[in-house]
């Protein structure tokens, strides 16, 4: 089965696996809430961790919001950044990377007082363009292990 990525380069992206997945489901009448958790939160934690890894500079102090050096070190950047669960209805989880109000800055890019822009880093936004296909790989891993405890495996 082929699925369209939204914000990839590419137009189409192919998931494997998703078709004996999509039979198991059929199986079931309903979703138990902890597999799709698990499977959620599984996507979040790599997303997490391709972000930390994209962080540039790691140590050492970046332009603050007006162009001057401020002490905003990457290391304590790296360090405040979490998963948090956000709260909707049953049957639906959503994780989001939980940072500073200065991490914006650092990923998006800025234009100081003086009119110069300043270029950002991505790291937030690479983490997850960038390596799409891994964390849904992932999460359909973990969502089919769920589902063959729950239905049984051949």
């Amino acid at each position: 089965m082929t699925y369209y990525v939204p914000g990839s380069h590419a137009s189409e992206s192919t998931i494997e696996g998703v078709d004996e997945l999509i039979e198991k489901l059929k199986q079931l009448e309903v979703l138990p809430q902890s597999i799709v958790t698990k499977a959620a939160k599984t996507g979040a934690n790599m997303a997490l961790k391709f972000a930390l890894a994209n962080l540039q500079p790691v140590n050492g102090t970046f332009l603050g919001r007006y162009g001057r050096k401020e002490c905003h070190d990457g290391g304590d950047l790296a360090d405040v950044m979490k998963i948090k669960a956000e709260k909707f209805r049953r049957g639906k989880k959503v994780y989001v990377i939980d940072t500073t109000w200065y991490a914006h800055f650092k990923d998006l890019g800025f234009t100081t007082r003086s009119g110069k822009k300043i270029e950002g880093s991505h790291f937030l936004k690479y983490a997850l363009t960038k390596h799409y296909d891994e964390i849904t790989n992932a999460m359909l891993e973990e969502l089919s292990k769920g589902v063959d405890k729950v239905v049984g495996a051949d």
